[in-house]
C-alpha cells in the first residue's frame, strides 16, 4: 500500500518483483535447458529419478592484476530466480511433455521424471525437491573447489545447469569491484549502455555493491528499486554541449554558452571540456565558468578522452594557479583499477600531492572478460545414491571432485569435504533454497562486509582425508584401465 511515509513504496515493490521475474524462466517454461538433458534422462529413467549431487565449481579466477586467483560469491538473489523466484505450474510441465514429445526436431522427454515431479501432492504449484548449499554472498573462496552444492533427484538438477552456471557473472562482477576498491577508495559505474539490457545492468550493480561496497552510479532505475544501496550522480553531457554550435559562432563561445547556462541552473557539474579541444578551449572555457561563478565551490572537471593523466595534472595546475579552491576531476576512457593506479601515480609525480580530488568514473571495465570461459565454470555430478562419481579429463585441472560435498575454512586454507565426514574447520556453506524455495535472505550490506573481512584470508585449497580417497581410487582405476586398453590396442 502507498503510505504518506513512502509514496514510492508500492511501485517500487511491484517494480522489484518484476526485476526478479524477469530472470525467472520464460514463460515458466521448463524447457529452459539444454536438449541433452531431455535424451539423457530419458534413456535411463532409474537413474534420472535417483538422489544425486552436483557441484559448481570456477576452474580458473579472474586474470586481473590483484585478484590473486580469488574470487567473491554473489548473485544468489538474481541466479536463484531462474529456476526459484515462483513455484512451477503443473500445466506447463504437461505441455512441455507434450510439446518434445510431438513436435520437437529431437522427440524425447524424460516422461517417468517429471511424472515423479507431478504425482507429488502439490497441487497445480510445484516447487521442485531440491536443496542448494553454498557460499554466501560476499564469501572469498578459491578456484577449484565448489561455490555452490545441489542435493536432490539427479535428473532434475540436471535441467539447471545452463542456469546456475551463468552464476560466473556476479561473482566476476564482485571480483572486479574488489579489485577496483583497493585501486581507488571512490569511483562511480557509468555502464548502462554497455550492458545487454537494463536488468543485467542491475545485476552488475548489485555484485558491484557485495564486492567493493560501489554506490555511485548513473543508472536512476537502480537507485530508485534499491535507494539503501546506490545513489545517482549525473552532470552535463556532450549532446547538450554541442546543441548551441552553429556556423555563425565559433566553437568555443557555444561551448562555454553551455557550461554556463548548467552551472547557472544546476549549481555544480563535471564540465566536460573535449567538445573542441580539452586542452586549450575546452581549459579556457572551464576556468572562466568557475571564475564566473563564485557563488558555488562544486564545479569541477570531467576529462574522458586524449592524455588522461596528463590532463588531470594540467586543470590541477591551472586551476590552482588562478586561485581556484581545488576542485573534483571526474576522468573516464576505458578506465580500468590499473589504469586508476597510473593516472593516480602520475599525480603524486608531477604535483607532490595525494590525488585527493580525482575521481574515476568505469563503464566498459564491468563488461570484459564476463565470460564462462574466464573462469572456466563446470557444473558436474558428483555423486548418485550412495556412489561418488568423478569427472576425467584429458585436459589437466578439468577432473571434478566426488562425494556429497562441502566447504570448511580452516586457517588459511578452504577444505572441501563429504557432507559425512567430521567438520573440518568453519563451515562456510550455508543453505539457500530447501526443496525448492529460497530461504537465502541475507541484506547486500551484511554480504558486503563479508567480502571486506573475508578477502586475502584464504591461500590454498585442501581435500579431507574421504574427498582424498575418493580422488585416489578413481584415479588409480583410471591409471589401471588406461594402461590395459593401451595394450589390447598396441
Amino acid at each position: 500500500m502507498t503510505t504518506a511515509a513512502d509514496p514510492f513504496a508500492a511501485k517500487r515493490a511491484a517494480m522489484l518483483d518484476e526485476f526478479y521475474g524477469k530472470f525467472f524462466l520464460l514463460g515458466s517454461w521448463p524447457g529452459a535447458t539444454d536438449t541433452y538433458k531431455r535424451t539423457m534422462w530419458a534413456a535411463v529413467p532409474d537413474i534420472a529419478r535417483a538422489p544425486a549431487g552436483y557441484a559448481l565449481t570456477l576452474r580458473k579466477g579472474l586474470p586481473e592484476p590483484g585478484a590473486d586467483n580469488q574470487l567473491i560469491m554473489a548473485g544468489h538473489e538474481t541466479m536463484l530466480a531462474q529456476w526459484f523466484h515462483r513455484p512451477l505450474q503443473r500445466a506447463d510441465i504437461v505441455l512441455a511433455a507434450r510439446w518434445h514429445s510431438e513436435r520437437a526436431a529431437t522427440r524425447a522427454f524424460p516422461h517417468a521424471l517429471w511424472q515423479t515431479i507431478l504425482d507429488l501432492p502439490s497441487a497445480d504449484e510445484i516447487y521442485l525437491p531440491i536443496d542448494v548449499w553454498g557460499f554466501p554472498g560476499g564469501q572469498t573462496f578459491l578456484p577449484g573447489l565448489p561455490c555452490l552444492f545441489f542435493e536432490g533427484m539427479g535428473g532434475l538438477i540436471s535441467y539447471l545447469e545452463p542456469a546456475m552456471c551463468r552464476y560466473f557473472a556476479p561473482i566476476l562482477w564482485a571480483t572486479k569491484a574488489r579489485l577496483m576498491k583497493l585501486a581507488t577508495p571512490r569511483d562511480a559505474e557509468f555502464g548502462l549502455r554497455s550492458a545487454p539490457c537494463e536488468v543485467l545492468n542491475i545485476e552488475l550493480l548489485l555484485a558491484r555493491y557485495v564486492g567493493g561496497g560501489g554506490q555511485l552510479t548513473s543508472n536512476d532505475t537502480a537507485e530508485f528499486l534499491f535507494p539503501d544501496l546506490f545513489r545517482s550522480v549525473g552532470t552535463i553531457g556532450h549532446e547538450m554541449m554541442c546543441a548551441a554550435q552553429s556556423f555563425d559562432r565559433s566553437l568555443g563561445e557555444a561551448e562555454y554558452e553551455m557550461m554556463d547556462r548548467f552551472v547557472t541552473t544546476m549549481g555544480k557539474a563535471s564540465l566536460l571540456c573535449d567538445l573542441v579541444d580539452a586542452e586549450t578551449v575546452g581549459l579556457e572555457n572551464a576556468l572562466r565558468v568557475m571564475k564566473n561563478h563564485p557563488e558555488t565551490n562544486d564545479v569541477g572537471i570531467r576529462v574522458d578522452s586524449g592524455d588522461i593523466a596528463g590532463q588531470c595534472v594540467l586543470y590541477y595546475q591551472k586551476m590552482r594557479a588562478m586561485g581556484i579552491s581545488p576542485r573534483t576531476i571526474v576522468f573516464e576512457d576505458e578506465v580500468t583499477p590499473d589504469t586508476v593506479r597510473k593516472v593516480y601515480e602520475y599525480f603524486r609525480t608531477a604535483t607532490g600531492l595525494e590525488p585527493e580530488m580525482l575521481f574515476p568514473g568505469a563503464g566498459g571495465y564491468w563488461w570484459r572478460l564476463i565470460h564462462r570461459d574466464t573462469v572456466a565454470a563446470a557444473f558436474k555430478r558428483s555423486a548418485t545414491g550412495s556412489h561418488p562419481n568423478m569427472k576425467f579429463s584429458n585436459s589437466p585441472g578439468k577432473e571434478s571432485l566426488g562425494g556429497y560435498l562441502r566447504v570448511y575454512g580452516r586457517d588459511d586454507a578452504l577444505v572441501a569435504a563429504d557432507v559425512s565426514e567430521p567438520a573440518q574447520g568453519e563451515p562456510l556453506f550455508v543453505k539457500l533454497v530447501e526443496q525448492g524455495r529460497i530461504v537465502y535472505r541475507e541484506s547486500f550490506q551484511a554480504q558486503s562486509a563479508r567480502a571486506d573481512h573475508t578477502w586475502g584470508r584464504y591461500k590454498r585449497v585442501e581435500l579431507s582425508p574421504l574427498i582424498s580417497e575418493y580422488r585416489q581410487r578413481f584415479n588409480a582405476m583410471r591409471e589401471r584401465e588406461v594402461a590395459e586398453a593401451k595394450k589390447r590396442m598396441g
